[in-house]
């Protein structure tokens, strides 16, 4: 984001480590002047140039919009609480488009001249490049994701065949893989994520709107995707002993030559990403004190091992060390679970 904040004591909180910046209104001003504050953030913190105007003369004593905000390469991410308002911008034809999740209702919701009703949970393909306004006299609470265009391939009339969809929450990808990302993206440390965020937002995007218009997609913008949708797959079902490569090959409809090369410039392939999720649940069940009663037998099954000498060997080759070495230390155990946890991208 371009916003700078001020240097005073109710000025919003930035943390540049980690390429986020959080906004609320400072206490102290008037509602003319809090107006004026958030206007000023609103329009320095996304890329296409808007203006915000009061809905009504006077500003309400209790407005107190607020926002967090992430910029990465190619994208920006936008969650935001908004006081009644009305946007405009001037269209820009290197703007990127914004799909907003809306978590809150916004009964009046009016978008570049066409009005309707929006549910708590609607996604919403808005197009910046025209010019255009939005209009939401009840306020608003959203999280936006703001892509380059170009980095999606969309056209014109691509971008206009999204526009005239219904209300796409319930596409699976929508519901399993970006509603999830946008509800999570506040997670400590997310900010460092920001490199890596880019593509597989990409990916995700290009994969939905190939699903949302039956229209092909290159392989290699869909990998992203795909690899992101298998491993939430996997993590949701590691603690199954039946969980193995077949399994994920039935799940992805892929060979496993094609899951290979899928899988190829990921840290682990796919039945070593399995193993370590176990390991580290084996490692986190070991260190935690209300499980010292239970046998090793039944920490290996509880961590989806299908034995406890295939448990041994797992805490071997992951840390290095036996596991005896593992129980007798607790530091060590606790640095190897950490480690591993980062290698896995937890």
């Amino acid at each position: 984001m371009k916003f700078t904040p001020p240097a005073s004591a109710d000025a919003p909180d930035a943390f540049p480590h980690d390429q986020t910046t959080r906004y609320s209104v400072p206490s102290g001003l008037s509602p003319e002047e809090k107006f004026e504050h958030w206007r000023t953030w609103y329009g320095s913190a996304i890329d296409t140039p808007v203006r915000l105007e009061k809905t009504e003369k006077l500003v309400r004593p209790s407005f107190n919009p607020s926002a967090l905000s992430l910029d990465g390469p190619g994208f920006s991410l936008v969650d935001v609480t908004n006081e009644p308002v009305s946007c405009y911008w001037n269209g820009d034809t290197s703007a990127g488009d914004w799909l907003v999740h809306f978590r809150s209702p916004c009964p009046e919701f009016s978008f570049s001249g066409c009005s309707e009703e929006i549910s708590a949970g609607t996604v919403r393909f808005l197009d910046l490049s025209s010019p255009g306004n939005f209009h939401a006299p009840a306020g608003l609470s959203a999280v936006r994701l703001q892509l380059d265009r170009s980095l999606l391939g969309l056209d014109d009339r691509t971008v206009k065949r999204l526009q005239g969809l219904a209300d796409i929450r319930e596409n699976p990808l929508v519901r399993g893989l970006i509603l999830p990302a946008l509800s999570g993206w506040q997670r400590t440390g997310i900010g460092h994520e920001a490199p890596r965020l880019q593509p597989v937002f990409r990916s995700m995007m290009t994969a939905l709107v190939s699903s949302l218009l039956e229209a092909p997609a290159e392989p290699r913008d869909l990998k992203m995707a795909r690899v992101v949708a298998i491993k939430k797959f996997i993590r949701k079902n590691y603690r199954n002993r039946d969980l193995d490569v077949d399994a994920v090959v039935a799940y992805s409809f892929l060979s496993r030559r094609a899951l290979y090369y899928l899988f190829e410039d990921e840290v682990f392939q796919v039945n070593r990403h399995i193993r370590a999720l176990r390991t580290l649940e084996a490692l986190e069940l070991l260190s935690d004190a209300s499980t010292w009663n239970r046998s090793l037998t039944d920490i290996a099954n509880a961590s989806g091992f299908t034995s406890l000498p295939a448990m041994r060997r797992a805490v071997k080759e992951s840390t290095g060390i036996s596991l005896r070495d593992v129980q007798e230390n607790p530091e060590v155990l606790r640095i190897r679970a950490a480690e591993l946890r980062k290698l896995i991208g937890l």
